[in-house]
């Protein structure tokens, strides 16, 4: 069968025999509407379980409303100026509404970044600020059952009225994207995001589970102590166009996400494969290695123990992170990385302690544009110049008789086993 596989803004032939494929695994894909800001509009005015927004806020009431920075893909250009003509229906005055964007730990954005974010009237025309996680005002709001302290922005605690913006997705430890982590990490202090990110090596701190979630719950135990009035959500396509949006509770925004996003890029699996092919999703979630680590990741959730992972990632900008490199240097195990972190958790290192598991379980071909001796002296990798090469090679390992899994969007894609 052949198949092509987005790899930076093109793609790359596989041919997989018949007699070897066990199944192409693509999103249900859902097509954006022609209005899709009327999708918007229609859940500003249904939300759940609150009252329509315009109406529970007025003249004088101070708000903060916290949007995704940009490493999400979250359109906030088009999600974050039906919510401020509600408020300006209700009489809000724009110097009352503060703009806050959900940065965690990541750089705080140049004003040109934050203009490209928000748009240039809304730019011009608000009071926009960054949660700074290191040199920025946060305030202890109270401790959660595990122990951690919660330091939330200044800015947001002190509004009247709270507002989160983002779309729903997968995330790899934390289940889902979306409310709540706009909170947690979004404008929390590093203290309380590297205390809580350390839960990742929990069973339960994985793709696609909330309920028993460790992650998932403090952050959500955050969201409660600093407070969350409204929430508006979306979910988008694997072409980044919104095909659900929900207002309202965030408990209740969050769910009805959530089922939409296990509609569509939730695929169960008969068997476990022995071979699993799968790509970073093209441009750009494939721009660095650092990023391309997630579709790698997925194949390690389903793939038969010691099982082979072809990865396909075009990584044009190489690593993505020094931070990552150092640590793939300086600790040999995912053991010792385990170690080093559980003492004092450093984000961003946990990245190569995924990586170190799974070149530890895993013979890993690489399809890349990064440099021939990092992939295979520092990465561990196994360089080749096609797919196809890479899944020749693969059967060789395997089998002749092996069965291959396909996975083109294994960023976005959640694999489980037929139960």
């Amino acid at each position: 069968m052949h198949i092509e596989l987005p790899y930076g803004k093109g793609t790359l032939p596989l041919d997989v025999p018949e007699k070897n494929l066990l199944e192409v695994a693509v999103p249900k894909e859902f097509i954006q509407p022609q209005q899709p800001e009327l999708m918007i509009q229609e859940a500003l005015k249904n939300p759940f379980g609150t009252k329509r927004l315009s109406t529970l806020v007025g003249a004088g009431d101070t708000i903060a409303i916290v949007i995704d920075d940009y490493t999400r893909p979250c359109p906030t250009k088009m999600i974050l100026p039906p919510v401020l003509a509600e408020l300006k229906t209700a009489g809000v005055f724009d110097l009352d509404i503060r703009i806050i964007i959900a940065t965690g730990t990541h750089t705080p954005p140049s004003s040109d970044a934050v203009k490209d974010l928000v748009g240039d009237k809304i730019f011009r025309n608000y009071m926009i600020l960054s949660n700074d996680a290191v040199h920025g005002t946060h305030v202890n709001v109270g401790r959660t059952k595990r122990g951690n302290d919660i330091e939330i922005l200044k800015d947001y605690i002190d509004a009247d009225f709270k507002i989160l913006l983002g779309d729903i997705e997968y995330h790899y430890f934390a289940g889902y994207g979306g409310t709540r982590k706009s909170i947690l990490p979004g404008i929390s202090s590093k203290n309380t995001i590297q205390r809580n990110h350390s839960l990742l090596f929990e069973k339960h701190s994985c793709m696609g589970m909330l309920k028993e979630n460790p992650i998932n719950q403090e952050m959500n135990e955050a969201m409660h102590l600093a407070g969350c009035d409204f929430a508006l959500s979306v979910v988008q396509n694997s072409q980044h166009r919104i095909v659900g949006a929900w207002a309202g509770k965030p408990e209740l925004v969050m769910d009805a996400g959530v089922k939409l996003v296990d509609t569509m890029y939730k695929k169960e699996i008969a068997v476990a494969p022995d071979i699993v092919i799968t790509a970073a999703n093209g441009h750009p979630h494939d721009i660095n290695l650092y990023q391309a680590m997630k579709a790698m990741h997925t194949a390690c959730q389903i793939i038969k123990p010691h099982g082979v992972i072809i990865l396909i990632a075009e990584c044009p900008q190489q690593h993505g992170s020094q931070l990552y490199i150092d640590w793939m240097r300086n600790y040999k195990t995912s053991q010792e990385i385990q170690q080093a972190l559980r003492k004092n958790f450093i984000i961003g290192a946990h990245k190569a302690f995924y990586h170190r598991v799974t070149i530890e379980n895993h013979p890993v071909f690489f399809i890349s544009e990064m440099n021939t001796s990092d992939v295979t002296e520092l990465f561990g990798f196994r360089k080749e110049k096609t797919p196809n090469d890479a899944l020749a090679h693969a059967l060789k390992i395997s089998g002749e008789d092996s069965k291959v899994l396909v996975v083109p969007q294994g960023t976005t894609t959640f694999l489980r086993i037929q139960q």
